[in-house]
């Protein structure tokens, strides 16, 4: 049986308080979560080619793109919590915005949104950032297909996340609720899975792009 199969839908008869006193709360979706054991450190990240790394490039193409249905649909599909490296989640953030408010979304155009905000030196290493995004040099056609790539990373990390809570949950939690925890992850892993393949079908799922 399929492992994501096994994990009950949710359903009218289900017991809504059980779940809510789940052990543990789960992070939002919209915050960049710490790399699993073994996954690329801050640093590493930050000494990432951006020739190579699908984030940077996933950036580079966004900024580099016209208005289209394709910028658009990254744009709505992708959080800052799919971005391992915190700084790529804050460009994306503002890249994001300004497809969504359809105002240019260049490297010029997120530098002066930067540059507004007022952050002076405190915003040096974002400017960086941004600096070696612009040198990735992807092509703004490849924006969807570098997405996908970042989904999908997204997705691997969210189960050594969902691993982990579940140990704490075992190590802390108490036992009449450890099941209950435990479904409520399948659930939040499952619709990750749909997630995904709602974007690579070409479509966005209702709800997906809202951004606080």
């Amino acid at each position: 049986m399929n492992a994501l199969r096994a994990v009950p839908t949710e359903g009218p008869d289900d017991d809504a308080a059980g779940h809510d006193a789940a052990v543990l709360d789960l992070a939002p979706d919209t915050a960049p979560v710490a790399a699993p054991a073994g996954d690329p450190t801050a640093q590493e990240l930050d000494e990432l080619d951006p020739r190579t790394d699908p984030e940077s490039l996933t950036l580079c193409a966004l900024m580099w793109s016209a208005e289209s249905a394709d910028t658009t649909r990254v744009a709505a599909a992708l959080t800052p919590g799919d971005f391992a490296s915190p700084a790529h989640a804050e460009l994306f953030t503002i890249i994001a915005a300004l497809i969504t408010e359809n105002r240019p979304h260049d490297p010029a155009s997120v530098a002066a949104v930067i540059h507004r905000a007022g952050g002076g030196q405190k915003d040096a290493p974002l400017r960086r950032v941004l600096a070696d995004v612009v040198t990735a040099d992807a092509p703004a056609v490849a924006a969807v297909h570098y997405a996908d790539i970042v989904l999908s990373q997204s997705y691997r990390r969210s189960f050594h996340i969902a691993g982990q809570r579940i140990t704490q949950a075992a190590e802390q939690g108490p036992e009449d609720e450890l099941f209950d925890y435990m479904v409520q992850l399948g659930r939040q892993q499952r619709a990750a899975w749909n997630r995904l393949n709602t974007f690579r079908s070409g479509t966005v799922a209702e709800g997906e792009g809202e951004r606080s």
